[in-house]
């Protein structure tokens, strides 16, 4: 904040903004379209809470196993997986199935499940040899599965890039996302057409729209409370009990009052918080969630085109602000609702199908 006042900026906002390249009033719709649609969510809570067997549902309740869901095959073969995401990619377009089989194939994944080694994904570029590298640890589930869809879509969105001027090769965090999330997403459909049973979908949804919590809801209350704690900083320093009460609040506010139980010293936990490097670091996940989503929903509209409009998007991120590379490729204004609205139709429609799957479920 004391750099803040050496520099001028209008406010805490300004500087995050500028790192991820966005316009102020295009964070401001983004969130008041997520405080509009957001209810949308509490069906989903109420129908877990039945399936679990709960009045209601608390914090810790949020990643909770359905008894009912099925997650498919717990032991699904590294080679298995890779094929069946290489198949979605190549029903999608023939580029980012062909790049996905040659990044396999010539062994830039490392998946290796060995002792000492932590699960996730870590994806990087190797720019002078126009290749990435992926670091993860592949345990034969669905959701490793998952994990290798989205580092390859980082891969896929560097490769994208390879050709352009070594400084408009790089994009900033709220983009980032986009390209993992949306390969994330053409699996996600892709497993959900072809699931097997109701069990087996209930599994894939409640994975989906868990995520959709964790960005519309989650990361939602940690903007909240980082924005108050920022404005109640400039006046006097805050106590533990004072960031205990504004959590509390963010997250009452952010889930729609939903739950009996919070985590009020979520504060204390959350690693984000103390990431000096990169100030906000929480709206650009929401902000690349949600536009992979309404990009992802403009497939249709743009029909066959659309392979060659992702492309077009991602070649953007590294020499234009967010609303301009959307604005170039796809038409849409991100500083209006419209947009936003056709992202969280999708997660609508998901919400209505868990309730459609789930109706014969509930003891």
């Amino acid at each position: 904040m004391t750099k803040y006042r050496r520099l001028g900026v209008q406010d805490h906002l300004d500087s995050p903004l500028i790192c991820n390249r966005m316009q102020r009033e295009t964070l401001e719709t983004m969130w008041s379209v997520i405080s509009e649609r957001k209810p949308i969510l509490l069906k989903y809570f109420e129908r877990k809470a039945q399936l679990l067997g709960i009045e209601k549902m608390a914090w810790y309740d949020q990643l909770a196993p359905l008894p009912q869901a099925s997650s498919g095959k717990d032991d699904l073969a590294y080679d298995e997986a890779c094929d069946t995401i290489v198949k979605s990619f190549n029903e999608f377009s023939d580029h980012l199935g062909g790049f996905s089989e040659k990044a396999l194939k010539e062994g830039w994944v490392e998946a290796e499940d060995r002792s000492g080694k932590r699960q996730g994904g870590f994806c990087t570029g190797l720019p002078a040899k126009q290749q990435s590298r992926i670091f993860m640890t592949y345990t034969g589930s669905a959701d490793s599965m998952s994990t290798l869809a989205h580092e390859l879509g980082h891969a896929y969105h560097s490769h994208v890039l390879r050709s352009q001027p070594y400084l408009l090769q790089f994009y900033p965090m709220n983009l980032a996302e986009t390209a993992s999330t949306f390969a994330e997403a053409v699996l996600g459909e892709k497993r959900l057409a072809s699931a097997k049973s109701d069990g087996e979908k209930l599994g894939i949804l409640n994975h989906m729209l868990s995520d959709a919590v964790a960005f519309m809801m989650n990361i939602h209350a940690r903007f909240i409370f980082e924005n108050k704690f920022h404005t109640e900083r400039a006046e006097a320093e805050l106590t533990s009990d004072r960031l205990t009460e504004i959590m509390l609040e963010a997250q009452k506010e952010a889930y729609c009052d939903a739950f009996d139980e919070w985590s009020n010293v979520f504060w204390i936990s959350k690693l984000h918080f103390y990431i000096t490097g990169l100030p906000f670091y929480n709206f650009p996940y929401t902000f690349g969630y949600l536009l992979s989503l309404g990009v992802y929903s403009t497939a249709d509209e743009f029909g066959e085109k659309f392979p060659e409009k992702y492309r077009e998007l991602l070649t953007a991120t590294g020499c234009m602000n967010a609303e301009e590379a959307v604005q170039s490729s796809l038409g849409y204004d991100l500083t209006k609702p419209d947009f936003w609205n056709r992202s969280i139709d999708i997660v609508e429609q998901r919400v209505n199908e868990f309730l459609k799957v789930s109706d014969s479920m509930i003891g």
